[in-house]
């Protein structure tokens, strides 16, 4: 006990100073009262209860100390332009249309002249296909900029407290030197490594979620699901975390215990847990949920549980005196709090769910799943309190959809590892590794969708106040103390409940394999048997897929976003399905080239089709030495097919001028008597001249330009009585689609990924099927 009262105390000297900024001493006060009171009693000892006032004075000063404002040279330059000489501190972090890095500034210069050494470090949001490792010395060019303060989270605050004073947008980046190797920087490269064999194996959002939980990289995952994960209790599930090393350390103890024993199989865990370790990076985050793992199964190394708990408090005392800024950082708080809540609270939950099994109805159930059961909420049970007080919202479905899917995390995890080493390795072997993890990374996305679904799954009603957080952690706190102290008693189940519960598992087994079956099976073919078109939601730019009756894929320019496309991707192709046929590019600009480098680093293109135009641009280029080796040219009069579907090029003619968009491809695909208009960015001279020579009604026109005013009337006519595609970006700033351009359609049925998302059409028989997302 002598531990967890130090601890006690170490925490109530912490409380006041990262809860109100309080003085140092005023839980060095708070705490020599009780203590005063608890040795007269002789509950403790004096030279304890000393003991604890000086750990409360120690704890308050020492965070005091560490949340001293500091203020960082490069946010007083805000607002102005600068050149920037510095190094690499981070990993890739990936967005949509940017790669963000934190960068060391060693050098500032301003435009006047003016030259700052060490000036702290920016974040800056780069190209997206910006490939740099930590310890890369870069010049960056452009303007500095305050982080900004939203109404629900103030972002700046939180970049300076990691000692970030400045931001920059897509400044001018060049690399100046490659970093010097040393362990942490290969470590990166390595795990990079990994992340990209998940994505050439998995689609997406599955690649990011696996990313996530084998190693902490769930950077790609889009925000609706990121919402989903959160609302549902789940988002433990993609960041390192304690929880997450358990359920390595637990697979790994439970096999190894069968093959070699009890005994022998520990080190295999911790094996486990230092190779998982390894691959998320030692950074502060990871080291913590190692350490929270390693006193969580201490003290069923020993064969006694409860013993982790003066372990845990050893842990806190040590990690917050030498990091006290953890003690106000919520991954930490949830982390120890969980762990705490697993000793403490767990086994009289496992308990309760083993009484409880005594009833006809639950004595069904394995074992397992009770266990599973219990520990989900101990922990929930344990961290609710912060997680409110941090984010304003607690999961109320969060125990239950952690039930579902805790047993099968741990199988999503070992299929995800397999995959990105396989990846490595080989990449046929990788294929069908990923073809395997896909069904659990895709059980455990469904299920954070469908319990985040109901209006009650998760409380918001906004964060709680710091003192009432702190009242309520005091009083689970007594609980969890009172639990500690007095174990249930352990009673052997009946035969009859043991029998019942083995019966149980394996229907349980048998009925989610035969689910799995019937999942796979109607789709397990991947050929449509006519014609589907999907207009791709993937913002301002353009992407279409076609796939040919026999499921053959044809796209059709890439938008301006590798993650965005490959979203899209896997949300309308097979997710065994890898390949891409062939790849029409209309024009190499941004909005429609902008995905490809990306797509073909995750898929295999056969064969891409462009008007073998250049483009100055960073991307272009990239775009062009990614596929440059299956490049063919195409000008008007080239005709191709592809599994029946007839393509014919009528744009551009050879030798023909003008600029990119004026220079856009222009084709007519044609399937079961339906002819289909692609016009890529096609302009009022292109599409008069196609008139003239003699263009026909279509049934289905891509509208040009995403409906910019630069079509003619008459051109946009050729939709009247069909269907009008136009791919746009939400709240664009250009205005696209233009009010007369939407005027010259009004004889066609119009669609929109702005307003409607992405849109399917199927052409079978002669017929038009029209299905869009929203």
């Amino acid at each position: 006990m002598l531990l967890i009262i130090l601890a006690a105390a170490w925490i109530a000297g912490l409380l006041p100073v990262g809860l109100w900024g309080a003085p140092w001493w005023l839980g060095a006060a708070w705490v020599a009262a009780p203590a005063a009171a608890l040795a007269a009693w002789r509950q403790i000892s004096w030279p304890t209860a000393a003991a604890g006032v000086v750990l409360a004075a120690a704890a308050g000063a020492r965070l005091a100390g560490a949340l001293q404002p500091e203020v960082i040279p490069v946010s007083e330059f805000t607002g102005k332009e600068a050149t920037l000489f510095g190094t690499v501190v981070s990993e890739p972090d990936p967005g949509d249309l940017t790669t963000a890095y934190d960068i060391r500034v060693d050098r500032l210069v301003l435009e006047d002249g003016t030259t700052v050494e060490q000036a702290g470090t920016v974040r800056a949001w780069l190209h997206q296909y910006a490939k740099y490792l930590p310890g890369d010395r870069v010049r960056l060019e452009g303007e500095l900029k305050a982080a900004p303060v939203f109404d629900d989270f103030d972002y700046r605050a939180y970049l300076a407290r990691q000692g970030v004073g400045a931001v920059l947008y897509r400044p001018k980046d060049t690399l100046e030197a490659p970093g010097e190797r040393s362990a942490g920087r290969e470590l990166t490269r390595a795990r990079l490594a990994l992340d990209r064999s998940l994505q050439r194996a998995l689609p997406e959002p599955e690649a990011s979620l696996a990313g996530g939980i084998a190693f902490g990289r769930d950077g790609g995952l889009p925000r609706d699901v990121v919402e989903a994960f959160n609302r549902s209790g789940l988002r433990h599930l993609v960041a390192v975390s304690g929880a997450n090393l358990v359920l390595v350390a637990a697979l790994t103890m439970a096999a190894a215990v069968r093959l070699i024993g009890r005994r022998r199989g520990w080190p295999l865990a911790a094996v486990a847990v230092a190779g998982y370790v390894a691959i998320a990076g030692f950074e502060p985050s990871v080291v913590r949920a190692a350490v929270m793992t390693a006193v969580l199964f201490a003290g069923e190394l020993i064969g006694r549980p409860q013993s982790g708990m003066p372990g845990l408090a050893a842990a806190v005392i040590v990690i917050t005196a030498g990091w006290p800024r953890l003690a106000v950082d919520p991954g930490f708080q949830l982390s120890a709090a969980a762990t705490a809540g697993l000793i403490a609270f767990g086994p009289w939950l496992r308990h309760g769910a083993e009484s409880a099994r005594r009833w006809w109805p639950v004595s069904w159930l394995p074992g397992w799943l009770t266990d599973v059961a219990a520990l989900s909420l101990a922990a929930t049970i344990a961290t609710t309190p912060i997680t409110w007080a941090h984010f304003g919202s607690v999961s109320l479905i969060g125990p239950l959809a952690n039930v579902l899917v805790q047993p099968v995390v741990a199988v999503a995890f070992w299929a995800s590892l397999a995959t990105a080493l396989a990846g490595a390795a080989a990449p046929g072997a990788a294929a069908a590794a990923g073809a395997a993890a896909y069904y659990p990374l895709a059980f455990i996305l469904d299920t954070a969708q469908l319990a985040a679904s109901p209006g009650w799954a998760a409380l918001e009603s906004g964060r709680l106040s710091p003192g009432t957080a702190a009242l309520a952690m005091s009083l689970l706190a007594a609980a969890a103390l009172i639990a500690y102290r007095y174990l249930p008693d352990t009673r052997e189940l009946p035969e009859t409940v043991r029998s019942r519960a083995v019966l149980g598992n394996r229907l349980l087994v048998g009925g989610a394999t035969g689910a799995l079956v019937l999942a796979i099976a109607p789709g397990i073919d991947g050929r449509p048997g006519h014609l589907r078109i999907d207009m791709l939601d993937i913002g301002q730019g353009d992407a279409i897929l076609l796939t040919t009756p026999g499921g053959a894929q044809v796209l059709v320019d890439t938008g301006p976003s590798g993650l965005r496309l490959a979203r899209q991707l896997g949300a309308v192709m097979p997710h065994w399905d890898r390949t891409i046929e062939l790849v029409l590019v209309s024009h190499p600009q941004e909005d429609h080239i902008g995905g490809l480098p990306a797509l073909a680093s995750r898929y295999r293109v056969r064969t891409v089709v462009t008007t073998g135009d250049r483009n100055d641009t960073r991307t272009a280029a990239l775009a062009t030495a990614a596929v440059e080796d299956r490049e063919s040219v195409a000008r008007a009069g080239d005709h191709f097919s592809v599994d029946g579907v007839q393509f014919t090029v009528l744009w551009p003619p050879e030798g023909g001028g003008g600029s990119l968009n004026q220079r856009s491809l222009v084709v007519l695909v044609e399937y079961d008597g339906v002819r289909l208009l692609l016009t890529g960015d096609s302009e009022g001279p292109a599409q008069r001249a196609l008139l003239a020579a003699g263009l026909e009604q279509v049934d289905i026109l891509k509208v040009p330009h995403h409906g910019s005013r630069t079509s003619d009337p008459n051109f946009l006519a050729l939709a009247n009585g069909g269907l009008a595609l136009i791919s746009v970006g939400a709240g664009n700033p250009f205005g696209h689609p233009h009010p007369s351009t939407l005027a010259a359609l009004e004889g066609a049925t119009v669609v929109r990924t702005d307003a409607d998302g992405r849109i399917r059409v199927d052409v079978e028989g002669g017929r038009i099927r029209v299905r869009t997302e929203r």
